[in-house]
């Protein structure tokens, strides 16, 4: 079993992911954006520290198939993992589907199309409600 422990770097990176939880971010924006709060890291601490707490189950690692770039959230708790994400396209802000609404949706698909969604690997892309507004307001 691997053990967890904290070191200043994986603090720093679980601090950024806490404090943006409802959006998702590859390594170098994790790099970039520590670095300008004034924190020492490199890249390649992130990439480990990542990878572990992807092993920990802490982060949900999303990889576009149209992408060789992986994105990663922070997961506030196991529900995360069993159900929807919708991804604003304009500010990245993630949110999420009701498990009773996704287990009602992935009944369907199983039904109408005999295809089993992987809920946690799902993000659905359009605009939120917020950008939508300002768009509009334009």
């Amino acid at each position: 079993m691997q053990n967890k422990y904290n070191t200043k770097p994986k603090e720093y990176i679980l601090s950024f992911l806490k404090e943006h939880k409802n959006q998702r971010f590859n390594v170098k924006e994790m790099y970039d954006s520590i670095i300008a709060s004034g924190y020492d890291i490199n890249l390649a601490t992130i990439y480990r520290n990542v990878n572990s707490l992807e092993n920990e189950g802490v982060l949900l690692k999303h990889q576009a198939s149209d992408s060789n770039c992986a994105t990663y959230q922070y997961v506030e708790n196991a529900d995360c993992l069993a159900h929807f994400h919708f991804e604003c396209i304009k500010c990245g802000k993630v949110s999420h589907l009701g498990a009773k609404e996704t287990n009602d949706f992935l009944r369907l698909i199983k039904m109408k199309l005999f295809f089993e969604v992987e809920p946690q690997n799902t993000y659905i892309r359009g605009i939120c409600n917020s950008c939508k507004n300002v768009f509009i307001n334009l």
